[in-house]
């Protein structure tokens, strides 16, 4: 079972040489590898080498020529009645310089379940001591990208998959208190090599943005996870399912490992197309040398055929993949043309607002339709199809939490209301209360209060006006 995948740029700068010292220094540097420094001395020899102590294995291809540098290498490791391979394919062509990386593991045991997945050392390692590369417009970086006010075009290229980066970008948008939902350069760090991690430098540059991409810009602190090509996004909110920043780090860290593992990887960063470079390599020479190995030939012949082959295996389990998704989504189509909602002048100030509120209309409009009438079964059809995010409930049942048995607004509730999205204003005879920086949305708290309901009285005023 795959349970990891990615192929990212690396510096330009380094050969075949330098990638398999990385190699190396990733291996040695495991304390639980039987392998020891005198098991690599033949590492480098071109064609194919192996090497083995216990029941660790390490196979390598390498072809080197003055157009192409290409290695591939297979780590076979067993713990227990697991067994873990990781394929790490190096591809340096005359532009660029590329690695692929994938991780699978299979247990003897059926009872047994197989550990999480998670991102392999060995991506650390090879981008430390081989550096990131270029991916189209962005370097592959171990920190975010922070853009600034003039970067407005690039990132209307990168959220509409313009700018032809191979990688995912997880665009980190401006709070409406300007702050950010998470640590982003962590995030970065979590994510490199698998994602460029790019942050909007303000709101303001939200609001331009979204003029430039026709309001697919995710806003107002929410993470947007964009796949290349301009093929769609997922959204992030903190709230809901992701209680902590934590959690909502290790969502879309999850979100981004599996789409990649369910991509197909670059034709030159795999086995089979190394091991079409060897085995052309080795017949090359054996014509040139006017060989007449017959059987020596034959056997490099077979070679070459079963890498095309398994390509073409790779190929076609794609295509039936694609198939696949394509009947899922249109099973889920609708017969006739659907219904697009334009939401006009409003966005979302926080999961799925807009969607409860239209949801909520249609709960009242259901209930005053003729019975058994053709709205009552399209209405009820729509109700039952589209489930209630829930996210304005649960701010209003904290709203009420904070100011039940309230008498002045104190670091507790100040914290726990700007937690909800509320500027708090303290001059003048009364607070003044701000949802989500929009001054459409503004409510008066007293300074001290005398009625020991009137803390409920307000969540009640602020639930009914705002959530």
């Amino acid at each position: 079972m795959i349970s990891f995948a990615t192929e990212f740029p690396i510096a330009h700068r380094h050969r075949l040489p330098g990638f398999l010292d990385a190699v190396r220094t990733w291996i040695l540097g495991s304390p639980h590898t039987p392998l020891q420094p005198d098991d690599f001395l033949g590492l480098g020899t071109r064609g194919e080498w192996n090497t083995q102590r216990g029941v660790d294995r390490l196979d390598v291809l390498s072809h080197s020529s003055a157009t192409v540098d290409a290695a591939a290498v297979r780590y076979t490791k067993t713990d227990g009645d697991l067994e873990w391979v990781t394929t790490i394919v190096f591809s340096r062509e005359a532009d660029s310089s590329w690695v692929g990386i994938r991780v699978s593991c299979e247990c003897t045991n059926p009872a047994r379940r197989l550990p999480p997945a998670k991102k392999p050392v060995v991506v650390r390692t090879l981008l430390n001591d081989l550096g990131g590369g270029a991916d189209a417009a962005l370097d592959v970086l171990n920190v975010a990208h922070r853009l600034d006010n003039a970067d407005v075009d690039l990132a209307a290229r990168l959220l509409t998959g313009r700018t032809k980066c191979r990688l995912p970008v997880v665009y980190v948008s401006s709070g409406f208190d300007g702050g950010y939902t998470l640590d982003c350069d962590r995030l970065a760090s979590d994510l490199a090599g698998m994602a460029h991690v790019v942050v909007e430098p303000n709101r303001p540059f939200s609001l331009r943005l979204k003029l430039d991409v026709g309001d697919e810009n995710v806003y107002g602190g929410t993470i947007g996870v964009y796949w290349p090509d301009g093929a769609g996004r997922r959204s992030f909110f903190l709230g809901g399912a992701h209680d902590t920043p934590g959690d909502l780090a290790h969502a879309i860290i999850d979100e981004v490992r599996s789409a990649l593992v369910n991509r197909r990887s670059l034709d030159r960063c795999t086995w089979s197309a190394v091991q079409t470079l060897v085995s052309r390599s080795a017949l090359d020479a054996l014509k040139a040398a006017g060989s007449q190995e017959v059987d020596k030939y034959c056997d490099e012949f077979d070679k070459e055929l079963k890498a095309k082959d398994d390509l073409l295996r790779g190929a076609e389990k794609e295509i039936g993949r694609l198939q696949a998704e394509i009947r899922k989504y249109e099973a889920r189509a609708p017969m006739g043309a659907g219904l697009v909602l334009r939401t006009g002048t409003e966005s979302d100030l926080f999961e799925s607002e807009i969607a409860d509120i239209v949801r909520d209309a249609m709960e009242d409009a259901a209930s005053r339709v003729t019975a058994d009438s053709r709205r009552a079964h399209v209405l009820a059809a729509i109700l039952a199809a589209n489930a209630v995010g829930g996210a304005a409930g649960k701010m209003r049942e904290r709203v009420k939490d904070l100011l039940r048995g309230m008498t002045t607004v104190d670091a507790k509730i100040r914290r726990g209301l700007e937690d909800l999205g509320f500027a708090i204003d303290d001059d003048g005879k009364h607070y003044k209360i701000v949802f989500k920086s929009d001054d459409r949305y503004t409510f008066t708290l007293p300074k001290s209060g005398s009625d020991h309901r009137g803390g409920l009285n307000a969540a009640s005023d602020i639930g009914r006006l705002f959530l």
